[in-house]
C-alpha cells in the first residue's frame, strides 16, 4: 500500500516514468465493459490468485484472459513489485485478432518483433 502511494508521488512529481498498467485485484472476474485501461487485475483469493486479465494493449479493445493455474496449459505467473509494477511470464501472444505479442515488465509493454504477423 505504501509502496503504490509513494510511486504515484513518484510520478506525479515525474520521477518514476508512466506506467502502461498497475496492479489491482478482484475476487470476481470483472465483467468486459469494467475493466479499466492501464489496469491488470489479479482474479481471486490473494493468497492463491487464479486468472489475470487485462485489456489488450495494442488498443483493440480485447480483454486478454491468462490463466494462473498450474494444472493448466498454457499457464503464466505474475510478481508485482512493491511500488505494484506488475511482469507477466512468459510473453503474451495473441494468434487471432491483433496478432500482438508482447512482454509485461515492471508495468511497462515491450513489443516483440513478430507484432502483427501470422
Amino acid at each position: 500500500m505504501i509502496g503504490h502511494m509513494l510511486g504515484a508521488a513518484l510520478r506525479w512529481i515525474k520521477m518514476q516514468p508512466q506506467l502502461d498498467f498497475r496492479t489491482c485485484h478482484a475476487i470476481d472476474m470483472p465483467p468486459r465493459e469494467d475493466l479499466p485501461n492501464g489496469a491488470l487485475v489479479i482474479v481471486g483469493d490473494r493468497r492463491a490468485p487464479k486468472w489475470v486479465t487485462i485489456q489488450c494493449p495494442c488498443h483493440c479493445g480485447t480483454p486478454l484472459l491468462l490463466s494462473l493455474s498450474k494444472a493448466r496449459r498454457p499457464q503464466w505467473s505474475v510478481r508485482v513489485d512493491w511500488w505494484g509494477r506488475p511482469s507477466l511470464e512468459p510473453s503474451v501472444r495473441r494468434t487471432d485478432g491483433c496478432r500482438c505479442h508482447f512482454w509485461l515488465r515492471k508495468g511497462k509493454v515491450q513489443w516483440c518483433a513478430d507484432t502483427g504477423q501470422p
